[in-house]
C-alpha cells in the first residue's frame, strides 16, 4: 500500500511543471527554515531565561535556608542547656521516697521547662520522658511523662543508637490537640554514671517554622520540601499553606540528590509535566528546601514572545513566496525556450540553436546545446563511414580466419607427403610442429589447461631432439594429477626451455642435457594456495653479475610481463643457479581451477 502511494507521488511529479515544482520547493525550504529559526529563537530564549530564573531563585531559596533555620540552632543549645541544669539532673537521679516528693519534684521540673518554653520564642512545647514518676497520676499541666509513651513512635529504635534526634511529627498527645506539629529534637538525659535516665523532647510548630520564610514570599511558591541530608522528608508545603497534599519528589529522588553538601538545579519530568527542582545547601542543623515549580509557571512570558517569532516567520514566508514568484518566471524562460529547440532536434532539424542568456549557467547550457547539435551533425557522417569501414573490416576478418586454416592443411599436406616417400622423421616433426601451432593459438584464449601447455613442451622438446646433434632428456614430475586441468597461461613452458637449450649447452659436458619440469600446489597456512611450476636443467648456469632486473632475453621478459598481466603482482617468474649445476625458473600461479574462476580473474585483471 505504502509503495503505491509513494508511486502515485512520484508520477505526479514527473508530470508537474519545473516553474511548479521550484516554487513548492522554495515555499517548503521557507517553511522548513523559518520553523528551525523560530524553534532554535524559542529555545535558546527559553533556556537562557530558564536559567537566569533558576540561579536568581537559587540564590533567595539559598539565603532563605541560611536566615530561616539559623534559629533552629538554638534548639540545641536549650536542649544543652536543660540537660545540663543541676536541678533538673539531681532529681532525675535520686529517686523519690514518697508519692509526695514525686509529685513535688515532678512539678519543680515543669515550672522549670515552662521558663525555659517561655524565654524561646518559636518553641511548641518542652517535655521530658522518664519512668521515675510513673506511680503518680498525671496532671494536665505536666511536662513529664512516662517513657511509654514514646515506645511506638516510628522513630524510637533510632534514638537508642544515637544520643539525639531530629524527628518528623504528627499531632501532638495522639491528635487531642488541634495544632499540628513540624518537627521535634529528641536527646536522651544522662545520669552521672553515663547510663540514660530520661529523654527531653523539644517540639516545634509549623507555623513558627513558616514565619521565618514569610519575608521572601517567592521561596514559598510551588511545593517545599523540608529534607535533611539524609533525604528524608520532614515537612512538605503547598504554596505556603500548612496541610500536606502529595509530593512530586518521590522518596527515591529526594536520597539520591540531597545527600551532597552542595546546591543546585535541575529539570524532572513527571506524570506528564515538567518541574524545575532547586534544592538549598544544608542549614547549620543540616537541613535544607527543595522547591519544585511547574515550568510553565516560569515561562509564561517566553510563549507570548514565541508568538510574535511565530507571526514575524509567517509574514517572512508570505514575502519570500512573492519573490519566488518572480525569481522562478525568469529562471524557467530559457529552459522553455531549450525544451523546443530541442523538439526540433527530434525531428532532424539540425538548425537548432540556443541564443545566449544573461546567466552563467544558461549561458554554458547554450553552448553546451549548440556544440551537443554540431557534434550529432558530425557523428551522423562519420557513422556512414563507419558502416562502409566496418564491411570491409568483416571482410578481412574473414580472410585472416582462413590463413591459419590455410597453414594446417599445408603442413597436414607436407606430412602425408613426406609418409608417401617414407620419411619419417619429416613426418613426426611436422606432425609436432601442428600440435605446437594449435594449442599456441588456442583460438585467441589467453589461458589454456596446463596438460595443454605440458603437450605443447613435449612437442617442442620432440622437434629439438630430431635437429640438435646432443642428446636432450626431458621429465616431468607432478605431485598431484588433478592439477593437470587447472588453467595457466598458455606458452609459458616454451621459452624457459629453449633459453634452458641454448644457454645450458654452450659449455655442456659429455653426456645429454637433463631437462626436468617439476609441478606441485602449494597451500601455506594462512594464506591462499598457489601453483608453483619449475623447470630444472644441468647446463652451465646463470653469470655471476645475472640479475632479474636487466633481463635482455624476449622470451623471459615476454613470460613474466604475461604472467604479471594475467595473474596480478604477487606471481610471477624467478631464476637462480642450483647448488651443484645448472639453473631452476620457477613459475608462481593461482589456482585456477574452473572456467568461473578464470573468467573472475580475467574480469579483476584485465
Amino acid at each position: 500500500m505504502k509503495q503505491r502511494v509513494f508511486g502515485r507521488w512520484m508520477l505526479r511529479i514527473r508530470r508537474s511543471k519545473l516553474s511548479t515544482l521550484m516554487a513548492a520547493s522554495i515555499i517548503f525550504f521557507n517553511l522548513v527554515f523559518m520553523g528551525i529559526i523560530v524553534l532554535l529563537a524559542y529555545r535558546t530564549f527559553s533556556t537562557v531565561t530558564f536559567n537566569e530564573i533558576s540561579k536568581s531563585r537559587l540564590a533567595l531559596l539559598n539565603e532563605s535556608t541560611k536566615r530561616g533555620f539559623d534559629f533552629m540552632a538554638n534548639v540545641s543549645g536549650t536542649a544543652y542547656s536543660i540537660a545540663a541544669n543541676k536541678t533538673i539532673m539531681e532529681y532525675l537521679e535520686t529517686e523519690p521516697v514518697s508519692k509526695y516528693q514525686m509529685i513535688s519534684k515532678k512539678r519543680e521540673i515543669t515550672e522549670i521547662l515552662q521558663h525555659t518554653l517561655v524565654l524561646n520564642e518559636g518553641v511548641s512545647s518542652i517535655e521530658i520522658y522518664t519512668d521515675l514518676f510513673n506511680d503518680v497520676q498525671q496532671s494536665s499541666t505536666d511536662l513529664v511523662f512516662p517513657v511509654n509513651t514514646i515506645e511506638k513512635e516510628v522513630w524510637y529504635d533510632k534514638l537508642k543508637q544515637a544520643d539525639a534526634l531530629w524527628v518528623p511529627l504528627g499531632d501532638s498527645n495522639g491528635g487531642n490537640e488541634s495544632k499540628p506539629y513540624l518537627i521535634g529534637h529528641i536527646q536522651h538525659l544522662f545520669g552521672s554514671e553515663g547510663k540514660t535516665i530520661g529523654y527531653l523532647y523539644i517540639r516545634l510548630s509549623a507555623d513558627d517554622i513558616l514565619n521565618q520564610f514569610r519575608d521572601i514570599p517567592i521561596v514559598l511558591d510551588g511545593q517545599i520540601h523540608l529534607v535533611d541530608t539524609s533525604g528524608n522528608m520532614l515537612l512538605l508545603v503547598n504554596g505556603g499553606n500548612a496541610p500536606s497534599q502529595k509530593a512530586v519528589l518521590e522518596p527515591e529522588w529526594l536520597n539520591q540528590h540531597t545527600y551532597e553538601a552542595k546546591d543546585g538545579y535541575e529539570l524532572l519530568k513527571t506524570e506528564g509535566q515538567t518541574y524545575l527542582v532547586m534544592f538549598s545547601r544544608p542549614s547549620t542543623i543540616s537541613w535544607r528546601l527543595v522547591q519544585v515549580i511547574p515550568t510553565k509557571e516560569l515561562l509564561q512570558e517566553v510563549r507570548k514572545a514565541d508568538r510574535q517569532i511565530l507571526l514575524i516567520g509567517l509574514l517572512s514566508l508570505l514575502l519570500s513566496a512573492l519573490l519566488a514568484y518572480f525569481f522562478i518566471h525568469n529562471m524557467i524562460r530559457p529552459v522553455r525556450r531549450l525544451i523546443q529547440e530541442m523538439r526540433k532536434l527530434e525531428r532532424g532539424d539540425f538548425r537548432a540553436s540556443m541564443s545566449e542568456s544573461l546567466t552563467e549557467e544558461y549561458t554554458q547550457m547554450s553552448y553546451g546545446f549548440n556544440h551537443m547539435v554540431n557534434r550529432l551533425h558530425e557523428l551522423m557522417q562519420s557513422e556512414r563511414e563507419a558502416s562502409a569501414a566496418k564491411r570491409e573490416a568483416q571482410v578481412g576478418l574473414l580472410e585472416a580466419q582462413i590463413k591459419p586454416h590455410f597453414l594446417y592443411n599445408t603442413l597436414d599436406m607436407i606430412h602425408w607427403k613426406a609418409m608417401d616417400y617414407n620419411a619419417q622423421d619429416i613426418s613426426f616433426m611436422i606432425t609436432q610442429l601442428g600440435k605446437m601451432l594449435r594449442i599456441g593459438l588456442s583460438g585467441g584464449k589467453m589461458l589454456i589447461r596446463l596438460r595443454d601447455e605440458l603437450e605443447h613442451a613435449r612437442c617442442y622438446i620432440s622437434i629439438q631432439q630430431e635437429r640438435l646433434p646432443f642428446s636432450i632428456e626431458y621429465t616431468e614430475a607432478i605431485a598431484d594429477p588433478a592439477v593437470r586441468s587447472n588453467y595457466i597461461p598458455k606458452v609459458i613452458l616454451q621459452p624457459l626451455i629453449e633459453n634452458a637449450i641454448i644457454h645450458g649447452s654452450k659449455a655442456h659436458d659429455p653426456g645429454p642435457l637433463v631437462i626436468r619440469v617439476e609441478i606441485r600446489e602449494i597451500k601455506p597456512q594462512g594464506s591462499q594456495p598457489f601453483l608453483q611450476i619449475c623447470v630444472l636443467d644441468n647446463g652451465c648456469g646463470l653469470p655471476e653479475d645475472w640479475s632479474m632486473d636487466n633481463v635482455k632475453g624476449i622470451g623471459t621478459r615476454n613470460v613474466m610481463n604475461r604472467i604479471q598481466l594475467y595473474c596480478g603482482e604477487p606471481y610471477g617468474l624467478y631464476l637462480a643457479n642450483l647448488p651443484e649445476k645448472g639453473v631452476a625458473a620457477m613459475i608462481t600461479l593461482p589456482v585456477i581451477e574452473t572456467e568461473e574462476q578464470l573468467e573472475r580473474l580475467l574480469r579483476d585483471q584485465l
